[in-house]
């Protein structure tokens, strides 16, 4: 924090309600009880206490406490919430802060400032703040085997907020114990041992129920579920920061529904507290609810309330878990198998929002999956289940999440961010939000802003290999190629037959110009998953940079095979005979094949490709003509054909755009172009981007201006940072008035003999 914000902070004790807080000691004091506060909380106390009963905007309280870092709302959200559980209060009936929605927070407790307040007793250790309240110590002997009846979920949540019935109980919670709780996958106990796949799907549904819990935080399924008992996870509890461990057990048969659960101390496994849960198999979509309530009143905390919609029908409710236990899979197999379970649900219950969800989810993991599914194809199809989800239940985090993750890979950003951000104060504990916030803020080209998204994220999913690649990405973009190859190879470590871990190592290999580590990053990652298209184009330019061109004609086939845009596809593949040098072969590579109108209306990419090529071959106004014919559906696509990751790999389509324009004469259509273009690069490396692409992306402005010389220093920098496509830069027809410039030249000679090196280091590899 700055002088001016330590200055501005109270010098002595301020009484606020029923609390002394000391913002010189970061305490807080209620008669025997000393509470130690992080200093930033502290701080974000204080500015709320220095204008009580008035409200403070969310930007007002970012320039206060957060000015040294980027944040988002999101991490005021998350710090008022764990104010509110240290001091005792109820968001839903606040005694000390009041939520002014879309605005601010007020402090409305009484405010006054120190007199004279005894020190507390020299037996008071401060205690590291809680995210909630100590459960009372249950000191009654273990009592005989209670169960408790369950019927709709209204009546089991109202009973579990009651109390239970306990079978015994231990002190659960020490005092000032922040708790990280686990939940295993549940255990089948059934007659027949039929139940497995629903046993883990319900003990998933309670992860997720408990993720909306403010006080406490709860492990995701990709680390908990890693673990079948308490005495496995032991041995890790430290090292994960698991502090609780909740287990189950299910048990089916002909009359109903039987849940054991036990919570254990994370450290020893220790069992603390039992309890068992009957229920009519009707009920088998309030159980989720029930148990997760279960456990928090077994730690002492208040309860999860009920949604506000009807719970589904509990045939609908079964098939939506068996649909999870396929999607968590990985594979393409596994999510075509979930999609149909999901559907099954939607017919049984058309109103159960949880169903269109996971539909929808498994439409974008199918196309992230690369099984051929286009961009387009996959929008069109999950975008309706998401909105009638939200129909549904308007505020479920999941549903408010996915839509946000949607409009992220449309490159909505801000849009994004807005869901997002709802999403993630509803479920503050659940990882899959934070890792989607994260991966919004980095696409978007802040880099510094996604890291804690993920920091927190790999906090409740430590072993989690796709928040350990989104990490690692975004370090890429920082420029922090340490932090980013750690996080990879803890992906690596984590799971040694994920491509993602590998290919991460290929992107930093190339973000590096270190071409012999990335090509080895992308053959691993194929050897393990060889139907991921865009590792085989990625790969494939790698060849061409590094002049191996029997290679990348095996991977640009590869690529061709599989991809769900096989004349994009195609039009890349083209560039080797570019490379080649081949103007007679990229002509007939251009004949041989060629786009139909429809076609070309839905692979706009691969029309403007082209039109390159035919300037490349000397025909600048059969290259208008291609680009005329789909300009104006780029234009009028709310879909860009451009992003961060396709800059950071050196593709700017605008560039091509207005080359295309320029050499046809038509400078100031061009201008528009490049102008549009250069704001982008430039956008992005102002937030923190250190992308060797954006060197030549300048350079390319510069020379389509006639700035020579700022267009050589500018490639000079690209080379510099690890740029080595030199083939390329020899024959980008945006670059054509540095040609013949003596500087030009001598780059390429270092480019090539850095490549030269990298080649060698190949072969011996």
């Amino acid at each position: 924090m700055s002088d001016a914000e330590l200055a501005a902070r109270p010098s002595g004790p301020l009484k606020i309600g029923d609390w002394w807080a000391d913002p010189q000691l970061d305490e807080l004091r209620r008669g025997d009880q000393v509470v130690k506060l992080e200093p930033r909380k502290m701080h974000l106390l204080m500015a709320l206490a220095r204008r009580p009963q008035q409200l403070v905007t969310l930007d007002q309280l970012l320039d206060e406490v957060w000015a040294d870092l980027v944040v988002t709302p999101s991490s005021v959200y998350q710090s008022i919430s764990q104010l509110r559980s240290v001091l005792g209060d109820d968001a839903s009936q606040p005694r000390y802060i009041v939520t002014v929605p879309r605005k601010g927070y007020r402090l409305v407790a009484e405010v006054s400032e120190w007199q004279s307040e005894p020190a507390p007793p020299p037996s008071v250790a401060a205690a590291p703040a809680p995210e909630a309240q100590a459960a009372p110590e249950v000191v009654a002997p273990p009592a005989p085997s209670r169960r408790l009846l369950l019927g709709g979920s209204a009546v089991a949540a109202g009973l579990l907020g009651l109390g239970g019935a306990w079978l015994w109980q231990r002190r659960v919670t020490p005092g000032g114990q922040e708790i990280m709780l686990a939940v295993l996958p549940f255990g089948d106990a059934s007659p027949k041992a039929l139940e497995q796949p629903l046993a883990d799907s319900l003990a998933e549904s309670v992860i997720l129920a408990l993720s909306q819990h403010r006080q406490i935080r709860v492990v995701a399924r990709s680390t908990s579920f890693q673990y079948r008992n308490p005495q496995a996870l032991a041995p890790q509890a430290g090292q994960l920061a698991i502090t609780h461990v909740l287990g189950g057990e299910l048990r089916r048969w002909q009359q109903g529904l039987q849940l054991k659960l036990s919570l254990h101390r994370a450290a020893d496994s220790e069992q603390l507290w039992q309890q068992v849960l009957d229920a009519p198999s009707a009920a088998l979509a309030s159980l989720a609810l029930s148990a997760a309530n279960a456990a928090l009143q077994a730690l002492g905390q208040p309860p999860l309330a009920a949604g506000t919609s009807s719970p589904p029908l509990a045939d609908a409710y079964e098939l939506y878990l068996l649909g999870l236990h396929h999607q968590r899979s990985g594979q393409i197999e596994g999510i075509l198998k979930a999609r149909a379970y999901f559907q099954r649900a939607i017919d049984s219950d058309p109103g159960f929002a949880l169903a269109y969800v996971g539909q929808a989810a498994s439409w974008i993991a199918e196309y992230h999956y690369g099984s051929g599914l286009s961009f387009r194809a996959m929008d069109a199809r999950a975008q309706p289940l998401i909105d009638r989800a939200l129909q549904l239940d308007p505020e479920l985090p999941l549903a408010l999440g996915l839509q946000g993750h949607l409009k992220a890979n449309l490159s909505q950003h801000e849009e994004a961010r807005r869901w997002l951000s709802r999403a993630v104060e509803k479920a503050p504990s659940d990882a899959s939000l934070l890792n989607w916030s994260g991966s919004n803020e980095s696409d978007d080209g802040w880099p510094a802003r996604a890291q804690p998204f993920f920091s927190q994220a790999a906090r409740l999913s430590p072993l989690a290999v796709q928040i350990q690649h989104r990490a690692g990405l975004a370090a890429i973009h920082a420029g922090q190629y340490q932090a980013a190859e750690a996080a990879f190879q803890r992906a690596i470590g984590l799971a040694p037959q994920h491509a993602n871990g590998h290919w991460g190592l290929g992107i930093l290999g190339f973000a590096r110009g270190r071409l012999a580590d990335a090509v080895l990053g992308y053959r691993k990652a194929l050897l393990l998953d060889g139907k991921r298209e865009a590792l085989w184009g990625q790969l494939a330019w790698l060849y061409l940079d590094l002049g191996l061109a029997d290679e990348a004609a095996r991977a640009f086939a590869q690529f061709e095979a599989l991809s769900a845009t096989p004349a994009a596809a195609r039009m890349e593949a083209a560039r080797q005979w570019v490379r080649a040098g081949d103007p007679a072969a990229l002509a007939l590579a251009l004949q041989a094949q060629p786009l139909k109108p429809a076609q070309a209306a839905l692979e706009r990419y691969a029309v403007i490709d082209a039109a390159l090529l035919q300037l490349w071959l000397g025909q600048p106004q059969a290259a208008l003509r291609s680009l005329e014919s789909v300009i104006g559906l780029v234009l009028a696509d709310p879909v860009p054909l451009y992003n961060n990751w396709l800059s950071f790999q050196g593709h700017h389509i605008l560039l091509d755009v207005a080359t295309i324009y320029s050499a046809a004469g038509q400078r100031d259509k061009a201008e528009a172009f490049i102008e549009q273009a250069s704001a982008f690069v430039e956008r992005y490396v102002r937030q923190g981007n250190v992308w060797h692409a954006a060197g030549y992306h300048r350079a390319r402005v510069l020379a389509l201006r006639g700035q020579v010389e700022a267009a050589l220093a500018a490639l000079e920098e690209a080379v510099r940072l690890g740029w080595r496509r030199g083939w390329w830069l020899a024959q980008d027809p945006a670059l054509q008035g540095l040609r013949e410039a003596p500087r030009f030249k001598a780059l390429l000679a270092r480019i090539e003999a850095a490549n030269q090196e990298q080649r060698g280091k190949l072969l011996l590899s």
